[in-house]
């Protein structure tokens, strides 16, 4: 690999940094790693549809509602299976938020007694939470008898968005960044984890779909789980089956893909595999259908980061071998770990650094 990057990779002479990364580079003998495989750069499919199925889905919006409870909307942020997302201005005199993110159940579905059952069991999980990278409830009580709620409006882009702006200009995320995002992400799925009941009982909650399109890089260099629609607890008991198309196969655990019932370390090895696509800064599973994706997840079949990025650090990929172990309980223990051991990789966190890239990748 030396000095030439691996076919339709990203191009790694352009990091948007000012300062070399906190890591020193360890670069490996040939004889030391399998092959190099094939890498494609993050293209509009990663993680979700095309852009050709969003504009099928946006077609098939619904008109914007005039009023939900006392929010009026202002504009669609988006749609999904179950639900759709509005920015909304709350019309009342003792308001003290003045925008809010207001989330509904789809009017299709709204009779359905499992989908409002789903959307009032994350508006519980919401309720337990407090942590800075999940939004803050605002009017949750309205989510099992209206089917909606609302939470703060985190102002910022999706993870997803930033990484195909980022490729279109032909940069890449800083390590150091990319470190600090999935501590983020970790150290906010701990607290999600760690929820308890009224009685101090553990839920025992999954989130069961972190993906880079469940994640908001929000203005202020904050990281926020911008959805927990697909989490599970103990309150709501399921199996987490696996879905046979999108993008977001690829984040699965091999116990989910396998369609068996999680725990916390099923959304530890989701965290290893965004970890692994911003390390090395291209696709874990290139040019598969989601077949193909199904099927190598469920075996748990990994490429070491070493044979696509060449200067990976030993330590950071002995960190995602850990997290990307097929076997549960060989993962690190808690989300908390994983964090931790992610930081003393990359320093202390750095916002403002993080703001600036973001900035610079949408400016």
């Amino acid at each position: 690999m030396s000095g030439e990057r691996p076919r339709g990779s990203f191009s790694r002479g352009n990091e948007t940094t000012d300062a070399p990364d906190a890591l020193t580079p360890v670069v490996r003998g040939a004889n030391s790693r399998p092959a190099t495989p094939a890498v494609v750069a993050l293209d509009d499919t990663w993680p979700g549809p095309g852009r050709a199925a969003q504009r099928a889905t946006a077609a098939a919006t619904p008109t914007m509602p005039a009023w939900i409870g006392s929010f009026r909307p202002l504009r669609r942020l988006r749609t999904g299976a179950l639900a759709e997302v509005f920015v909304a201005r709350r019309e009342e005199a003792t308001a003290r938020v003045e925008l809010a993110a207001v989330k509904r159940v789809l009017p299709s579905l709204q009779h359905l007694p499992d989908a409002r059952s789903l959307f009032a069991h994350e508006a519980e999980l919401l309720a337990r939470c407090d942590h800075p990278a999940i939004p803050r409830g605002i009017a949750l009580d309205r989510a099992d008898s209206d089917g909606w709620f609302a939470t703060e409006l985190v102002r910022g882009r999706s993870l997803v968005e930033a990484v195909r702006r980022a490729e279109q200009l032909g940069l890449r995320m800083p390590l150091r960044h990319a470190l600090a995002v999935v501590a983020s992400l970790a150290e906010a799925l701990d607290h999600l984890h760690a929820l308890a009941d009224d009685d101090g009982d553990p839920l025992g909650v999954v989130h069961g779909g972190m993906s880079p399109g469940t994640v908001t890089l929000a203005d202020d260099g904050k990281v926020v789980i911008a959805d927990l629609g697909a989490a599970r607890s103990r309150l709501r008991p399921l199996t987490m089956r696996p879905r046979k198309a999108g993008g977001a196969v690829a984040y699965m655990s091999p116990e989910q893909a396998r369609g068996e019932t999680l725990d916390r370390k099923s959304d530890i090895y989701s965290l290893g595999v965004i970890l692994w696509e911003l390390a090395t800064w291209s696709r874990m599973y290139p040019r598969l259908g989601p077949e193909q994706v199904l099927a190598r997840v469920a075996i748990g079949a990994v490429p070491l980061p070493s044979t696509v990025r060449a200067d990976m650090p030993s330590e950071l990929e002995d960190v995602m071998m850990i997290a990307l172990q097929p076997a549960a309980e060989r993962r690190f223990a808690t989300a908390g770990e994983l964090g931790k051991a992610l930081r003393r990789l990359a320093g202390p966190p750095d916002l403002r650094g993080l703001d600036a890239w973001i900035r610079r990748v949408f400016n």
